[in-house]
């Protein structure tokens, strides 16, 4: 009777599907990679110039310095545009709807803010002489991308 009992578990052991729920059960649910929202954009017309209210809020969910990311933009949509640190305020001399500004903000965090291996936006931006250097906190991957 011992001897059943023990080839019980040494099968028990050697079924997948049960050492795969075994394992999960050890795993913690991921985390972190989940949809990230930057704030919508506040956006102000006067004139022929867009301003962004609440640009400041949006370079700091970027974890990004505003002057990055309003030069991000200034290329992007090849206008001149300022960026007022007092206010926070980045008024770029073109309009634009707040569609597409928060199309080039997705796209900005897409390629200079999450890690294209992990998922995480936990990363830092470094220069390295000519190059833009994307390093990830959570995974320790460094990916190359494209100047600003």
């Amino acid at each position: 009777m011992s001897g059943s009992v023990l080839d019980e578990e040494a099968e028990k052991l050697m079924d997948y599907d049960y050492l795969l729920e075994k394992l999960y059960k050890k795993v913690p649910p991921k985390s972190g990679t989940s949809e990230y929202r930057i704030p919508e954009p506040q956006i102000i017309r006067i004139g022929s110039q867009t301003v962004i209210r609440n640009f400041r809020e949006i370079a700091q969910a970027l974890k990004r310095d505003p002057k990055l990311v309003a030069r991000y933009l200034q290329k992007e949509l090849a206008t001149a545009a300022s960026y007022e640190e007092e206010s926070g305020q980045l008024i770029l001399n073109v309009k634009v709807s707040r569609k597409v500004v928060n199309q080039f903000l997705q796209l900005f965090m897409k390629t200079y803010v999450r890690c294209p291996t992990c998922g995480s936006i936990d990363t830092k931006l470094l220069r390295q002489e000519r190059a833009y250097m994307l390093k990830c906190e959570a995974c320790g991957a460094e990916q190359p991308v494209k100047p600003i």
